[in-house]
């Protein structure tokens, strides 16, 4: 009889044990999921920040096939998907709002691809050369 109830003691723990931390599994997982929309809710947040105006200067460069690239006052590389005609001439200075495109590549291998989605002309450029601006 001794033996038994040495036997059933430490199995009532061990089954006591087993059921307790199922529990907790269980209660943890909806505070997991609250932190991840929470993460998602705060990148939502980030991405409305990148949408501020910045001013640029358009560029073109002759290599890569040639393209045009906009280089923000604090120096960073922005390759524009949706430049209209009109402003793609030689140092024409823009007020731009947009996004960074951060699931593209592109052969330019030059700046971020970036969607602009407001625009504002400051000043027009000239055209010379290979870049003739909206004349293609």
């Amino acid at each position: 009889m001794k033996k038994k109830f040495l036997l059933a003691v430490p199995l009532s723990i061990l089954f006591s044990l087993c059921l307790f931390s199922c529990s907790q599994a269980t209660q943890n997982q909806p505070q997991l999921q609250s932190k991840e929309i929470i993460k998602e809710g705060h990148n939502q947040v980030r991405e409305k920040k990148e949408q501020v105006w910045q001013q640029v200067t358009v560029n073109y460069y002759d290599f890569e096939g040639g393209f045009y690239g906009l280089t923000s006052q604090t120096g960073d590389k922005l390759l524009p998907m949706n430049l209209a005609k009109q402003y793609k001439l030689q140092g024409t200075v823009l007020k731009v709002k947009g996004k960074v495109i951060k699931d593209m590549m592109t052969i330019q291998q030059w700046g971020q691809p970036f969607r602009i989605a407001e625009v504002e002309l400051i000043k027009l450029g000239h055209s010379s050369g290979k870049n003739k601006g909206a004349e293609y």
